[in-house]
């Protein structure tokens, strides 16, 4: 199988600086989602090469080698809110159930949308030679029947979600439910998990893995018959997948055992700031605000609009409080009669060029996986309310490794949450643990967005990477984990026992036989 491999590298010599003819893809229901994946998009365009993109929101600046199909209308985020008040008491039942409908909604939405039939016309029509397929997987995996419309190129897996296991499965890489906690925020930096902790990874794993296998995957198989008549199902088509880009980077989520296929670029989004604009650098600077500022925004999937009125003035009071000026993302009008002298609040702010400032303090956050990593190349500690998905995660980890504090929406007062945001702001641990983080978050050879870009190039080079195939992909389940060699082995072992019980019993019943034969002749 290498020497195949190998004559398949030789076979295809690199394309060099043409450019590449590129399908992207990102359907998926989340405007930060669309933040991170945008920005490889962006890269492949600045290397001179051809996109053509399906994705939720239109481009911020048109570019001559952009073809883009925008889905129009609300997108199911918008439509369908988070309930803050119950998402946090949610079982694991409960959480699957939530999870995979948002993945099955938000895929039908994109399926009946003009955007799709748009672009399934244009494959037809103009049938263009794409070179690579780039999609934005997990959670909408029926997509990958558009690879069948297109000639079923080499493919590109990403995805904001960290490192889902079924990312590890998709590509032949071994999931430890000891080492990394199942839908988690990647391995402990070396610590081991507590034996409740690899518990809880087990039963998240095995609920998981069981609804995948028998209830979700199913369906997908079903949205890919429906949408693209004659495609073959899911299990075949992820046969084109040649690497996966995943949102994590050691220095944040730790060392995990990876096939070279599963390249970690963890944090494409964060970058150097751009020029703030007047009136919020004026409200921030070190005149205006000489004890700095701290800073306050759920990101775009949970809306601060959408805390109960109590919180709401439990967190106002608490800010009225602190010598800072705090600056807030806040979604609507009802709360501008009631601001203190030192909070200002705006429907929309740029997070990652705030948290460059010098003169931010602490970075009040949902804990979600974008702002974590924006604030931890930014250097900015935490106080952290989580809600729900991996925002759970990087709120422990976060307290594990000493870069932020955690309350809890539900139960959070106000004297509870000043105790926290000072404790943040004063205590220097926090800013010099967020300081090792970020360094080690910057030490890299090139940036996480380039190498996602040159890994989708090496794709189309070398038709696929087969090079880096892992050979997990042609075991069956059973024989990756060995259990036929144990089974064997058991078998083995077994068969031994019972020829030597049998000889045994043989030599037993020949030794008493000869001596009733002597008793007898006495």
């Amino acid at each position: 199988m290498l020497l195949v491999a190998l004559a398949t590298l030789a076979a295809l010599a690199p394309c060099g600086a043409s450019p590449l003819n590129v399908l992207f893809v990102s359907t998926v229901s989340s405007p930060s989602h669309y933040i991170w994946v945008s920005s490889l998009a962006g890269e492949l365009l600045r290397r001179g090469h051809h996109v053509t993109e399906l994705v939720i929101k239109p481009p911020a600046t048109p570019h001559p080698n952009r073809t883009s199909f925008v889905i129009d209308g609300k997108i199911y985020a918008e439509t369908t809110p988070v309930d803050l008040e119950t998402v946090y008491e949610c079982n694991l039942f409960e959480e699957i159930q939530m999870l995979y409908e948002f993945s099955r909604d938000s895929a039908n939405i994109v399926f009946e949308s003009k955007a799709f039939a748009d672009l399934l016309k244009h494959l037809k029509q103009k049938k263009p030679d794409f070179d690579v397929f780039v999609l934005d997987f997990p959670m909408q995996e029926a997509f990958i029947g558009l690879n069948y419309v297109i000639g079923r190129k080499p493919m590109v897996a990403m995805t904001a979600y960290n490192l889902p296991v079924e990312v590890l499965t998709l590509m032949g890489s071994p999931y430890f439910p000891s080492l990394l906690p199942y839908s988690g925020v990647g391995a402990h930096g070396g610590d081991p998990l507590t034996f409740t902790e690899r518990l809880q990874s087990v039963y998240r794993w095995i609920g998981f893995t069981t609804y995948i296998d028998w209830v979700y995957r199913p369906d997908v198989d079903k949205m890919i018959a429906e949408n693209f008549p004659g495609a073959p199902p899911l299990a075949e088509l992820e046969k084109d997948v040649a690497i996966s880009l995943v949102n994590t980077n050691p220095a944040l989520h730790g060392a995990m055992p990876l096939v070279p296929s599963i390249v970690e670029v963890g944090g494409m989004q964060a970058r150097p700031p751009k020029p703030l604009p007047a009136d919020i650098l004026e409200w921030i600077n070190e005149k205006a605000a000489p004890h700095g500022f701290v800073f306050m925004s759920f990101g775009t999937n949970v809306r601060a609009a959408s805390l109960n009125k109590g919180s709401r003035d439990a967190i106002l009071r608490a800010f009225a409080r602190i010598k800072q000026r705090v600056l807030w993302k806040y979604e609507d009008d009802d709360i501008l009669d009631k601001l203190p002298p030192n909070v200002r609040v705006s429907k929309w702010l740029p997070q990652n060029d705030i948290l460059a400032h010098p003169n931010i303090r602490c970075f009040v956050s949902h804990n979600g996986g974008l702002s974590t990593q924006e604030a931890s190349y930014h250097g900015v500690p935490i106080l952290g309310m989580p809600f729900f998905a991996d925002q759970l995660g990087y709120a422990k980890k976060g307290e594990r490794i000493g870069i932020s504090r955690t309350v809890i929406y539900r139960t959070a007062t106000e004297e509870a949450f000043y105790e926290a945001l000072t404790d943040v702001i004063n205590n220097p641990k926090y800013r010099a643990n967020m300081k090792v983080v970020q360094n080690a978050v910057r030490d890299q050879k090139e940036t996480p967005v380039e190498r996602a870009a040159w890994y989708v190039e090496m794709v189309a080079r070398t038709g696929g990477a087969p090079h880096l195939r892992s050979p997990a992909l042609r075991l069956r389940w059973y024989e990756v984990w060995m259990l036929d060699i144990l089974a064997a082995a058991a078998l083995a072992v077994g068969l031994a026992l019972w020829l030597v019980r049998r000889l045994l019993g043989a030599l037993c019943s020949s030794g008493g036989a000869r001596r009733r034969t002597k008793a007898k002749a006495h």
